[in-house]
């Protein structure tokens, strides 16, 4: 390969790790936001938003999955030229 095929594919690698870095942060920052919301909202003896506080948390994780989803599969397209189909002997 070339140096400068090279650095493109080392640059998209670090791209790809830095982004998935980045949107696991966010999920990890989103879930503990919510949790100590819910903590909060638990302390103060208020249960009249328990159904409001599973729906967002259930939108939290459709978030995170879809989001997770989309990574991989930006990977995948960017990585499918490299893939190799295995042998047949």
């Amino acid at each position: 390969m070339t140096k400068t095929l090279d650095r493109c594919l080392t640059a998209a690698r670090h791209h790809t790790a830095q982004a998935a870095l980045t949107l696991t942060a966010m999920a990890m920052v989103l879930v503990a936001t919510v949790q100590n919301r819910r903590e909060r909202v638990r302390a103060s003896g208020d249960r009249g938003s328990e159904s409001v506080e599973k729906a967002v948390l259930v939108a939290v994780c459709l978030a995170l999955a879809v989001g997770l989803g989309l990574v991989i599969r930006a990977v995948v397209e960017n990585f499918q030229g490299q893939i190799k189909p295995p042998t047949q002997p």
